[in-house]
């Protein structure tokens, strides 16, 4: 097979993006996110596909196997479809760039997982949680989640958009993100879940960088 193709997909419009750039104790989410996918996929092929003049300038000081490719679609899978036209990889590894703090190995393990599952079509990051979950339905209704009403603790996965995807490319082309057979790929790490989406997310990315080495060494 093949080595995955990793796509990591920025559009200037979105409020996120200047804060891609901002360094984390020196190392921008952007930066870490590259770093993360060389070090986990050194022979995959990288590429961040923007409409950003100053995200391209990064990447493309950045050297070795990462390139710039110019997004003209706005829709995050069409963006993504543009990249894996002519290509042939077998396996494409999306990442959002929001996400500073990326165990080491997960770009692997998630891209493996659906490598190893041929009946998969897409394979996610999510968190494992326990709780009494309730719903709110349109009429006023307030409903259980968990079976019988009156259960505790149930086991609930919630996805963790933009951690790693993994994914057939044929699912782009056809419009979606996400196949019919999804996998899981959990993710223990809370302090994985750290996103720059917002100023409150990177001032909290700032204050567990210089902690993060002993708490990789913790979870190891």
């Amino acid at each position: 097979m093949s080595a995955p193709l990793v796509i990591i997909p920025v559009l200037s419009a979105a409020r996120s993006t200047p804060r891609l750039m901002a360094p984390i104790r020196g190392r921008s989410s952007l930066e870490r996110t590259l770093d993360a996918a060389v070090a986990d996929l050194p022979d995959s092929p990288i590429v961040v596909t923007t409409d950003d003049a100053g995200i391209r300038a990064v990447v493309e000081g950045f050297g070795g196997k990462v390139e710039a490719h110019s997004r003209t679609a706005e829709s995050y899978v069409a963006a993504l479809a543009e990249v894996t036209r002519g290509r042939s990889a077998e396996i494409v590894v999306v990442l959002e760039p929001t996400h500073p703090f990326r165990p080491q190995g997960l770009v692997r393990r998630t891209a493996d997982n659906l490598a190893a599952r041929e009946h998969l079509d897409s394979v996610v990051c999510v968190r494992r949680f326990t709780a009494n979950l309730w719903r709110h339905t349109p009429d006023g209704e307030i409903l259980a989640l968990s079976e019988g009403g009156d259960a505790r603790d149930g086991v609930y996965f919630q996805e963790m958009v933009g951690l790693a995807l993994a994914a057939r490319p044929g699912l782009f082309e056809s419009g979606r993100r996400l196949g019919d057979a999804v996998g899981f790929e959990v993710v223990d790490q809370t302090w994985a879940l750290v996103d720059v989406r917002d100023d409150t997310g990177f001032a909290v990315a700032e204050a567990l960088a210089d902690r993060l080495p002993q708490l990789e060494e913790a979870s190891a």
